[in-house]
């Protein structure tokens, strides 16, 4: 047998080390499936969660809803929060909502990941309508 070279197999030990291989490799490939479908329905799960923020009218009233399986069921649940006087909705999913309004009725809103930033941007929406802007509401779901 030369240095460089293997020892020779017979054909009953190859077909052992072929089967060997070929489970490992379904067992990664199973592995790697698996990991791949619960990271996938862990995102599904999370996209379902619904929100919403009633809000608007003359006393500036608000209602929050977070974590609904259905944009109408947010919608809903925030408008009966807001005890149904509230003309406006903002519906959202996997994410934060912000409105912002000002004494004489100009209002504004954002959506974003993080809630601050949805609170700023509804502040700086609310005040190029009008000035003395406040966040009246906020809400997020989980994300």
């Amino acid at each position: 047998m030369d240095a460089g070279r293997g020892r020779r197999i017979d054909a009953a030990e190859a077909r052992s080390m072929i089967r060997t291989a070929t489970r490992t490799a379904a067992r990664t490939a199973l592995a790697a499936l698996a990991a791949a479908l619960l990271a996938t329905a862990a995102d599904a799960q999370t996209a379902n969660k619904w929100g919403a923020i009633a809000f608007g009218g003359p006393d500036r009233k608000a209602g929050t809803a977070v974590d609904y399986p259905s944009a109408s069921e947010a919608r809903q649940a925030a408008l009966d929060a807001c005890g149904g006087a509230c003309p406006q909705t903002i519906v959202f999913v996997a994410n934060c909502a912000a409105v912002a309004e000002n004494p004489s009725g100009a209002s504004g809103w954002a959506k974003n990941r993080w809630r601050d930033r949805a609170r700023s941007r509804a502040l700086s929406a609310c005040a190029q309508r009008g000035p003395a802007c406040t966040v009246t509401a906020w809400a997020c779901t989980t994300h």
